[in-house]
């Protein structure tokens, strides 16, 4: 299993932004095995990232491979792409000739794609085969992938009071969390973390306690978070399906 988690991070409407993407590395293999492999990637020319969870091989010409490898490849192999749609378009495309429709009935599959668009503004791709989600399950999974959807821009900013064109149309300090994978443990312990920090920064007294004020204290505190939730698994859990290292990816536009 895995557990892979985007965070879209508004300080200021959408002109003050961090975009943040956290993936485990354990990966069960067919025979039970437990191997390490990175399931996060930057796509340099986007400005953005990707990460997937469930289904982590493709066949290429019928030869097993890790998605972990081809991935990779095919960022590097498509660097004209010039915007995320378009780059989730040629994903699926490329996924369809490499993964058979039988492999896709029986797991579940699905990449995150986020980032800053051209125009600056954070955005979050999705690209699944899942058809539900109910009770901490994949249900319905369809023999290919869906067509890939905005789910920030798209659909939830509006929810932020974003107007679809002026970033400042968000107000104040707004969160937007996509998971996928194992969620159990991110529902249950996430929110508690922030909650505990927030409490001790309101503590009296001396040594006084304070919350991540840059794009790279909010990424050390999120990757503390996910391994706080990786030892769960370890210590405590009867099977251990997440795990360390956690490899994190911060992007951030206005905090110059």
């Amino acid at each position: 299993m895995t557990l892979i988690v985007n965070e879209i991070c508004a300080y200021q409407g959408l002109n003050k932004t961090i975009v943040v993407a956290a993936a485990d590395q354990l990966i069960m293999t067919p025979d039970g095995k437990q191997v390490r492999r990175k399931k996060l990637f930057e796509i340099p020319y986007l400005r953005g990232t990707v990460s997937y969870f469930g289904l982590a091989e493709v066949f290429p010409d019928g030869r097993r491979q890790d998605l972990s490898a081809w991935l990779p490849a095919f960022i590097r192999e498509h660097s004209a792409i010039a915007d995320f749609e378009t780059f989730a378009m040629r994903l699926r495309e490329a996924l369809h000739g490499v993964v058979p429709e039988a492999a896709l009935r029986n797991n579940p599959s699905g990449f995150h794609i986020s980032g800053f668009n051209s125009h600056g503004l954070p955005d979050f791709w999705f690209l699944t085969n899942v058809g539900h989600f109910e009770e901490f399950q994949y249900r319905c999974l369809r023999a290919r992938y869906g067509l890939p959807e905005s789910h920030f821009l798209g659909r939830d900013a509006k929810n932020l009071g974003w107007d679809g064109r002026d970033p400042s149309s968000v107000r104040n300090s707004q969160l937007q969390t996509y998971r996928n994978g194992d969620i159990r443990a991110h529902v249950a312990v996430w929110n508690l973390l922030d909650r505990a920090l927030t409490e001790l920064t309101q503590l009296p007294g001396h040594p006084r306690f304070r919350r991540p004020t840059t794009p790279a204290e909010y990424g050390k505190w999120v990757k503390f978070k996910f391994e706080v939730i990786a030892y769960f698994y370890k210590k405590w859990a009867t099977k251990q399906i997440v795990a360390r290292p956690i490899d994190v990816c911060v992007l951030d536009k206005g905090f110059e």
